[in-house]
């Protein structure tokens, strides 16, 4: 799988600062990271799960996704052959939980705008209005960065409650309906969110949110996928080696309490 963009789906990408859907992983590729992914959430237990923060350090099935040729190949198209990994998230929501994304933008917290970035939403199963897809206002990108309140709400996937301050005219919103394997691609400032889950199936994201060696941040742990430029002054990491699944869970889980406290 290729995975070129064509013209029309960059000047897409440009003028609505997303585009989707872009096929990138097979049915049997689905199945398998799926699979990796419900069976860590079998061990967080699921009835609280919301959110997986940083798996590609920890899981080599979770860098071998991010490493996957076609999805490279994609963002390739927007960002270039210099590609390292900011970070990656898993947002899982429940059948008929509670749990929403409020407005807001990526770049709020993170800095991403600052240096060329784009962000990955790759679909482990259907994403639709049913099951509480991603929500985008197309050319919010160009509006810059915002500000933000941080909202009290435990069913919020969002870190901090983070969301925009400026009331959001949600008649423009569009649903980023997406097939199990298909991805979209977004700007960093885009304002978007995502309702509750009303389905009867889970709904699984895999976000994984690239940027280049003219990323600004010296100590935020970044991975090189893709390039051979010169990152000398930023925090490179190697990928994960640890192969006994629950000693990689123990890691992973020990560093998310860290920096949930830290």
């Amino acid at each position: 799988m290729t995975t070129e963009l064509s013209q029309q789906q960059l000047d897409r990408y440009q003028r609505d600062g997303i585009v989707f859907p872009i096929p990138v992983l097979s049915a049997e590729e689905v199945f398998f990271f799926r699979g990796a992914v419900e069976s860590l959430a079998r061990n967080c237990g699921e009835e609280s799960l919301k959110r997986l923060d940083t798996l590609h350090l920890f899981f080599e099935w979770a860098y071998r996704l991010i490493s996957h040729d076609a999805l490279l190949n994609a963002v390739e198209e927007i960002l270039g052959d210099d590609i390292l990994i900011y970070g990656t998230l898993v947002f899982y929501k429940t059948p008929h939980g509670s749990s929403y994304a409020s407005w807001h933008q990526d770049s709020f917290y993170s800095g991403l705008h600052l240096s060329p970035s784009t962000s990955a939403w790759i679909a482990l199963t259907a994403s639709n209005r049913a099951n509480g897809c991603m929500r985008v206002i197309p050319g919010s990108h160009k509006l810059g960065s915002m500000n933000h309140v941080n909202v009290s709400d435990p069913n919020l996937l969002n870190r901090r409650g983070e969301q925009v301050s400026m009331m959001v005219d949600e008649s423009q919103a569009i649903d980023v309906v997406l097939q199990p394997g298909e991805m979209s691609l977004h700007q960093s400032t885009i304002v978007h969110g995502s309702n509750a889950n009303q389905s009867d199936e889970p709904r699984i994201g895999f976000i994984v949110r690239f940027v280049t060696s003219q990323f600004t941040n010296r100590d935020w742990p970044l991975l090189r996928v893709r390039g051979d430029a010169d990152c000398s002054r930023l925090n490179l990491v190697q990928p994960p080696v640890e192969t006994n699944e629950q000693r990689a869970f123990a890691a992973w889980r020990a560093f998310n309490n860290n920096r949930s406290t830290g």
